[in-house]
Order: C-alpha cells, then structure tokens, then sequence
C-alpha cells in the first residue's frame, strides 16, 4: 500500500500528473525523434512544429526529469533511456503505450461526471477504441502496437510459469498484437498457434507474425469473440488483459465460448490485473480499475476468486493463481 502520512505526501500525489503529461506530450509531438543529436531549443521548435517559447520550457522540464541532457553550449540531446524507447523506428520504441495513454487523457478529465453518471461517455473513450478499422487507423494502431509495448518484456516471463509441453494447438484469445502468441510458438517446439481479434488488431498481428518468420505457425482468425465462433480443437487457450474492459456478464460468455472450445485435459489461462479477495490490493490493480471506470463503458478489474468461481461453476477444475508480474498474475484451469 502507498503510505500517505503528511501533507507533503498528498501534494506528491496531487502533483504526479504533471511529469505524466510532460512526457506524453513530449511523445505526442515528436521530440525524441528530434534529438537523437544534440539541438538549440530553435531547431526543436521548427521540427516539431512548436512555438519556441513552449519548447524553451518544455526542453528543460524533460531534462529535469531525466529525459534529455543540457550539453554545456544549451542544446539538448536525448539521455540513454529515451533514446532506447522513445525513437520512432528503433528496435525497442516503446512510444505506442504512451500515445494510447495520453488519448485517455480526455477520459480521466471527466471521471468526475463519470461517478456520478456511473459509466464513461461514449465521447470520452470509443474514439481510441475503434478497433474494427482494418488496421489503418492511427489510434487502433498506437493501441495495438502499445500492448505489445507492455507485453515484450512479460511474456518471457509468463513463458516460465505455464508449462507448454505436449500442447499441440493453442489460441490466443484476444491476442491483439500476437506477442505472446509469437513467445509461446518461440519456446515450444511443434506448438501451433490462432491468435483471434477483431480485424484492425488482426492485421497488426500479422505484421508482428511476419516480421518474427512465424506465419507457417501462427495463423489468424478475424471476429468479434462476444458474437462470433472462436474455433475449436484447442488444448490451451490463452485469454490476456480482456476482462477488464467487460462487464461480468460480457465475461462469462467470452469465458463459457472458451471453455467449449477446448478439449477435455486442455487449460484455459487467463491474464489480467487481478484484484486480491480484499477488492483494494495490489494498488495497481486497484487504480487500473478505475483506469477501466474512466475509458471504457463496462469494464473494471476483477478479483482472482471471484473469475475462478466462474471457471469453477463452467466445469473447469483445479484452478490455480500465479502472479507473473508484481502489478498482473494468471488464473488456470483445466477441463476434465
């Protein structure tokens, strides 16, 4: 838990938005991409289409906090970590995450009225949301492309915790940017793998799939998972970061569908930022539930107990929670 003890702590909380904003909007327009070589606040200003006034402000805030590095004649240049993550282009960029966070800017502005109406306005949240365009779409792609962000460095790890070993077919439900599909096929020799999603995602997955050399082992499958069939014949069935941006009832039929799905000594996993039985821990957890209040319609997070009773009363058996990360764990379960 965060511990809130003086004034000073509160300030520090009330605060934290502003380096947040500092930096998506630092990704927002490009900068990085702008310093890669050391740059007068003018040379900044004519790339990225800003005022120099604003730039020679926001230059060194992003050096203040680590971002960029003042060279002794004032230019600036990126620091290390920035130029790892935040370069269109590179290997590692990372910058898709951040833009998707920053479009949920306008959603957490009006979390306010959204207490009091009770569900987020469709104004607020479905504009980044719209993920049956064909993969063509800025913010589908940012979205897309920003999971993936998350998920490079996880899915090794969750890799290590789900024993793969005689799975012979293996849907990734939801998959968007086919990452962990493209990890599990990595560590599991004669695994083949569907990774399912609504069109736009799909094709971003199969760039992913193509730029990996795995298009022979990893096949696509375009739907909608609350309408359309998902396939079946599956012996384990991969369901991650999905049933947070559902309500319960949207959840239990994407979950009963996977269930039917797979054959009797299949394992269906499910990743999520799981709540504990306390409904308040751990913290991230928590406020990705609020997250979820402020830019979806329906979803919240859930806790770990409450979806095992789900699989439980579907007929899965053995369920069993393993934390893959400290802020996300997995739920598994088996089918008779």
């Amino acid at each position: 838990m965060r511990a809130i003890k003086e004034f000073k702590d509160l300030m520090s909380l009330a605060t934290g938005f502003r380096g947040a904003k500092i930096l998506m909007v630092a990704v927002e327009l490009g900068f990085f991409a702008h310093l890669e070589e050391p740059q007068t606040v003018g040379e900044v200003a004519a790339a990225t289409g800003t005022h120099p006034r604003s730039a020679g402000i926001l230059l060194p805030a992003l050096a203040a906090l680590g971002l960029v590095r003042q060279e002794p004649d004032g230019r600036f240049v990126n620091q290390e970590v920035a130029s790892r993550f935040l370069v269109p282009g590179k290997e590692n960029y990372r910058g898709a995450i951040i833009k998707h966070l920053h479009h949920t800017w306008e959603g957490w502005t009006a979390l306010a009225d959204t207490m009091v109406r009770g569900y987020a306005s469709t104004t607020s949240t479905e504009k980044w949301v719209d993920r049956n365009k064909e993969g063509d779409n800025v913010m589908t792609r940012e979205f897309i492309w920003g999971m993936d962000a998350l998920a490079r460095d996880l899915a090794p790890q969750v890799v290590e915790k789900l024993n793969l070993k005689g799975v012979r077919r293996l849907l990734d439900l939801g998959g968007g940017p086919a990452t962990y599909a493209i990890a599990f096929v990595q560590a599991t020799p004669g695994l083949k793998a569907t990774v399912f999603d609504l069109p736009g995602p799909v094709a971003i997955a199969r760039e992913n799939i193509s730029r990996h050399g795995l298009s022979e082992r990893i096949h696509t499958l375009a739907g909608d998972f609350l309408q359309d069939e998902i396939g079946s014949d599956y012996d384990f069935i991969w369901v991650s970061q999905i049933l947070h941006s559902h309500d319960e009832d949207q959840c239990r039929l994407l979950l009963a569908k996977a269930v039917k799905a797979l054959n009797p000594g299949g394992r269906l996993a499910i990743q999520d930022f799981f709540l504990n039985d306390d409904g308040c821990s751990p913290l991230e957890a928590a406020l990705f539930s609020v997250h979820m209040l402020a830019v979806t319609p329906r979803g919240r997070s859930y806790r770990h107990q409450e979806v095992a009773a789900w699989l439980t009363e579907m007929g899965l058996i053995d369920p069993v929670h393993l934390p893959t990360s400290p802020q996300t764990s997995v739920l598994v379960a088996r089918k008779p």
